[in-house]
């Protein structure tokens, strides 16, 4: 007995993903277990493994397209297992027309009007778009939300697929910036200052493809300024070890790292200085009430940023457990139930890396990304002695549009408050 092959649900928020790669073709066989075909959505790129073993009967979505969620992408069954037809929706269509032979002529006539014009709108469509549309779900949101016609963009990504770089150009651009469909590119050269968007990602694999365009729009989009500075960690330690040492005794199943209180002092301090908290977009500016905090994670082959949302309601014991599963789940490519957009405000760290200042990119909707360096101990003197303290380096990107240098070290300084008073962060 034949099994389909499904379109995963790789966040919670995902709804519609692409085929990027089949990995076999119609007739192959396959093992059970076997990774069959690559898909994405607009956060990652997973690999679907085969349900059963079989051949690979049918493959009902193609590389480039795009399906929804819980959508048979394939079919696995035994060789010669009929799996049915494409074209059983006509013959119930067909079926349809000869029960309307009974009807009256007036009827007759205007199903035939609607049969004629659905043939006529058809050919009108065939004629202006000539082949299929190839386009992302988020650009074709965006199109959506911008009325844009995608019959007239032409794509820069792979099979002229649309991109939601495309759907920028010509929201501020025009549609000639691609040229009406069928026409070639502007050349970047023709202007100083235009940037040659077709060629961000290429050769690169899906993920990375998506992190090289993000990470140009956010540069491209905002005004970024890294500021950095040193904070005493000594009391965070003190105050890990006692809490630590407290749950441990109470039995309870939480295991606190530097990462987790560093979370719940941002997170203090994005509500106190809530102009961090904030996303500027179209000219507009909003201020958020609620804290999603992003994690950056690393992965063999790029980054992912699991959310945590509504990080201000939560406890650091809570904060502790929620990083670690969702980092575990990323790893491990289980992204069903982890939340990987909608973050305000993201951390990312590489002090396991031996990193101390860096400066680290926006994400695309944020006006700060807090980069946390290696922890380290340093001798300094206070009045005339010399005193050994640990310190963690910290670097905070930050868009100048919305904040001035000031109002970025004013949050620093709050943070650094929390950091350097941790038992604040139970209040």
């Amino acid at each position: 007995m034949s099994e389909n092959i499904i379109m995963p649900k790789l966040g919670m928020t995902m709804k519609e993903g692409t085929v990027e790669e089949w990995f076999k073709s119609e007739g192959d066989t396959v093992e059970e277990g076997e990774s069959i075909v690559t898909i994405s959505s607009e956060k990652l790129t997973n690999d679907v493994e085969a349900p059963t073993s079989g051949t690979l009967l049918k493959i009902k979505v193609q590389a480039g397209e795009d399906a929804k969620v819980k959508a048979v992408l394939g079919i696995i069954g035994e060789e010669g297992e009929d799996v049915g037809s494409d074209d059983d929706d006509s013959e119930e269509t067909t079926q349809e027309n000869k029960d309307n032979d009974t009807t009256s002529e007036d009827q007759q006539a205007s199903s035939n009007e609607e049969q004629s014009d659905k043939k006529d709108t058809e050919k009108e469509a065939k004629s202006e778009q000539r082949e299929r549309i190839f386009i992302s779900p988020l650009a074709r949101n965006m199109a959506k939300d911008k009325g844009l016609d995608i019959t007239r963009i032409k794509g820069t990504g792979g099979n002229d697929r649309i991109t939601k770089l495309d759907i920028q150009r010509v929201d501020s651009e025009g549609y000639d910036y691609e040229g009406e469909a069928g026409t070639s590119n502007k050349s970047a050269s023709s202007t100083a200052h235009n940037f040659d968007v077709s060629s961000i990602g290429e050769g690169l694999n899906p993920m990375r493809q998506r992190i090289a365009q993000n990470m140009r729009q956010s540069l491209n989009n905002t005004a970024q300024l890294t500021l950095h500075r040193k904070v005493s960690a000594d009391r965070l330690l003190d105050f890990k070890a006692r809490l630590s040492e407290e749950l441990k005794d109470a039995d309870q199943d939480v295991k606190l790292t530097v990462t987790a209180l560093l979370a719940k002092a941002v997170v203090l301090a994005l509500k106190e200085y809530g102009a961090m908290n904030a996303r500027y977009e179209n000219g507009e500016l909003t201020e958020y009430d609620d804290v999603h905090l992003g994690i950056a994670t690393s992965l063999e082959d790029g980054l992912m940023v699991p959310v945590i949302d509504n990080a201000d309601t939560k406890s650091i014991g809570t904060l502790a457990k929620e990083i670690k599963t969702s980092a575990e789940a990323v790893r491990e490519g289980n992204t069903g139930d982890v939340q990987l957009s909608g973050a305000t405000f993201t951390i990312t760290n590489m002090g396991a890396s031996g990193i101390e200042y860096f400066t680290p990119i926006l994400n695309l909707g944020e006006t700060g990304i807090l980069g946390v360096g290696a922890l380290a101990k340093e001798l300094v003197l206070e009045g005339d002695n010399v005193k050994q303290i640990s310190r963690i380096p910290l670097s905070l990107t930050f868009d100048h549009q919305i904040l001035d240098g000031a109002g970025a070290a004013d949050f620093l300084k709050v943070l650094a408050k929390y950091i350097e008073n941790p038992y604040l962060l139970m209040l």
